[in-house]
């Protein structure tokens, strides 16, 4: 068993180690509108002591504050761990959902951007970043070393990175501290090395952010009626999001990994349905939601199918996260991408295609977010599944300020054998998220449109009961054009 989890933890390595990371952009890329900044300012050498130094101490950082402010057991790690690190054998770990795939990836991204802004390239940048993923899992833990861990710490953390460090130049630009506090490793290798990050500003393509008001309804049935369908309706929430695109999506030619990328992050809260008995005292009266979704082409190519038609063709990597009172899910997919622009004389649509595979991705095992009598127990709420995921995003635009947008995100995939939990069955997953908005434009800045999302889940188990489930939403909102 421990030999099939070390081969397939050197696959899905081995598949990132052979990705076409160039740091040389083509030539439409360089003649972009974007201005260098801090070129008077680095020094063009490579600072591996800075790199090293910067991945090292977010590690005692975060193992100190563990260790002495959570009085954490996990964190207390004895000398016969330091002394004998390789006596212990990688597994899936079955911690917390929002530890596992937000804290994890952000923690291998401060690794990267150390790295990064100590002018080492992608590769030295990942190979930093492994590092700091072994020696935290074999020497800062007293757990087993986790699979799952490793891989979010350094596929998320290129992806987290790459992003991160990009708009923290961004945010400098705008106001000075901002960038310190989006790339907090740069404190440390600036004062280490004398040299500032290099990169461009300016390259910021669209910026909006969202305030819905809604509400959601939701229905779970099982193969056996005696156990469920139970249904909840969680009548009002709020839910800010923030969505970033950086650089133009069509038309884009680059061998620069995530020199485009589009990143929505946000969160919700609301009234709880608050009806089932053993549910803490928070559940009973909140609904909480947060959710991430970004891709970022690794290189495209911008291929010529005529005068009103802007394409984007290539690998991209989409990430996506959402931790809900009603589901849990997350996905790391490499695949391959389709962006198209089409111009017409009063009006334009723009798609996409994404068709990748999730090579460890999570949905939550069963109704767990409430105690419905199902017989069974779990180390947490969450299995693993790899599988194929779908997106598909669609956006017609009205010169009259009227557009039409559908998103979906869909997922294929069956649990993972060796990251089984005791009593979990194996099995095929079929979920989906997708959205419809209709929006009227006021004026330059603000907007206000119709919302509704969709989530849709069918479990076909090999043991357990089959599970149907459905969750609806709708809401208005109003929508801020920063850029």
């Amino acid at each position: 068993m421990h030999h099939l989890k070390h081969s397939f933890f050197s696959i899905i390595l081995s598949i990132f180690v052979l990705i076409p990371i160039s740091a040389e952009e083509s030539s439409q890329e360089k003649k972009a509108q974007s201005i260098p900044v801090h070129e008077d300012e680095n020094d063009g050498k490579k600072h591996y002591v800075s790199a090293l130094t910067g991945m090292l101490l977010p590690e005692i950082a975060i193992s100190l504050w563990c260790v002495n402010v959570v009085d954490a057991d996990w964190a207390k790690v004895p000398m016969k761990t330091f002394l004998h690190p390789l006596d212990r054998h990688p597994e899936f770990d079955t911690d917390w959902v929002w530890t596992n795939f937000v804290l994890h990836p952000f923690q291998g991204s401060l690794y990267y951007m150390a790295a990064r802004n100590s002018n080492l390239n992608r590769i030295e940048s990942l190979g930093v970043t492994a590092m700091g993923d072994f020696i935290w899992e074999w020497f800062f833990e007293t757990t087993e070393p986790s699979i799952n861990d490793l891989f979010y710490s350094f596929i998320g953390g290129f992806a987290v990175g790459e992003m991160v460090s990009r708009l923290s130049l961004e945010a400098e630009y705008k106001a000075s501290p901002l960038g310190y506090i989006l790339n907090p490793p740069r404190a440390w290798t600036q004062l280490i090395s004398g040299s500032k990050p290099k990169g461009t500003v300016g390259n910021i393509h669209d910026f909006t952010v969202k305030f819905h008001v809604g509400t959601m309804h939701s229905y779970t049935k099982s193969a056996s009626s005696s156990v469920l369908p139970a249904s909840e309706t969680f009548p009002v929430y709020f839910s800010p999001d923030i969505t970033v695109v950086y650089k133009d999506p069509y038309g884009h030619d680059s061998n620069d990994p995530y020199s485009q990328f589009e990143f929505r992050f946000g969160g919700g809260i609301g009234k709880s349905a608050g009806r089932w008995r053993g549910m803490s005292s928070i559940e009973k009266y909140i609904m909480y939601d947060v959710f991430i979704y970004s891709n970022g082409m690794i290189f495209s190519r911008a291929p010529d199918f005529g005068e009103n038609k802007d394409t984007s063709i290539g690998m991209v990597l989409d990430y996506d996260f959402k931790w809900q009172s009603l589901i849990d899910m997350a996905a790391i997919a490499p695949g391959f991408a389709i962006k198209q622009r089409i111009n017409y004389e009063h009006s334009k649509i723009e798609w996409q295609h994404h068709l990748c595979w999730n090579i460890i991705g999570i949905t939550d095992y069963y109704y767990f977010h409430r105690p419905v009598n199902l017989n069974i127990s779990f180390g947490n709420d969450y299995s693993y599944l790899t599988g194929l995921k779908a997106a598909f995003f669609w956006k017609w635009i009205s010169d009259r300020g009227l557009m039409v947008e559908y998103n979906l995100h869909a997922y294929a995939g069956y649990d993972i054998p060796f990251a089984k939990q005791d009593n979990q069955s194996l099995g095929w997953e079929f979920f989906s998220f997708s959205e419809l908005n209709i929006e009227k434009t006021l004026n330059e800045t603000v907007s206000l449109g119709l919302g509704n999302q969709l989530y849709l889940k069918q479990a076909i188990f090999e043991e357990a009961e089959n599970v149907f489930q459905i969750a609806h939403s709708g809401s208005l909102y109003a929508k801020l054009r920063i850029k």
